[in-house]
């Protein structure tokens, strides 16, 4: 198997990409930053959310016009996911369950892309026992610290992001690495929102992320 590091064989689709991704991880800096400053926010929440969901509806539009719908699905839910997530939860109460509901079931569909596209002797099904004894371990580490009412939604959410990476260690190796970027950044997610002065950024969780997707669209574009 030949690796392809473009989408589709596109040097432009790859670079549109990654350019929408560049426009993505800056405006979640800058409005991070704001936001931490108690300044007010240069652009409307609804476009700064549609800003962060470009790249994923970028891949679903890809996959739709070639064809794979159901891969196309999965993009178009992630969407909907980043959407929802970045919108204010005191003008949106319900949007945080939503996005990780919309996110879970995203994770549900590439599970089932992944299983439907194996390679063949499953090489890089034991990379899957890394992947899984690190979450336990940062999940043990940060479940304490999650509010009550919300540790049902998180466990069954990273319990698909188990699952969903346990199928996509069974398919090619684009598939895995864009799973487990994935899987990173909703680590990292996690450490930044439940454990006080954690480093990380929108660089570390939204760019890990979008990368994520990138492989993954390899995955399943290239190795038909």
């Amino acid at each position: 198997m030949t690796f392809n590091y473009l989408l589709r064989d596109s040097a432009a689709w790859t670079l549109f990409f990654f350019g929408l991704v560049v426009v993505a991880v800056v405006t979640q800096l800058i409005k991070n930053h704001r936001k931490r400053l108690k300044k007010k926010l240069i652009l409307p929440y609804l476009l700064s959310a549609l800003i962060k969901a470009a790249p994923a509806l970028f891949l679903s539009g890809l996959c739709w016009y070639v064809g794979l719908n159901l891969i196309a699905a999965g993009f178009l839910l992630c969407a909907v996911g980043d959407i929802l997530l970045d919108l204010p939860e005191e003008k949106f109460p319900l949007a945080f369950e939503f996005g990780a509901g919309s996110f879970g079931v995203a994770l549900i569909v590439f599970a089932v892309a992944s299983y439907y596209k194996p390679l063949a002797g499953h090489p890089l099904r034991p990379l899957v026992l890394t992947n899984v004894i690190i979450a336990l371990f940062i999940i043990r580490w940060v479940l304490p610290l999650i509010p009550r009412s919300r540790r049902k939604l998180e466990l069954a959410y990273f319990s698909l992001l188990i699952i969903s990476n346990f199928f996509a260690g069974h398919s090619n190796a684009a598939v895995f690495l864009g799973s487990s970027l994935w899987f990173m950044s909703d680590l990292s997610i996690g450490l930044s929102t439940y454990v006080p002065k954690t480093p990380t950024n929108s660089l570390d969780t939204l760019g890990l992320y979008d990368l994520g997707l990138y492989f993954l669209a390899i995955g399943f574009l290239n190795f038909n």
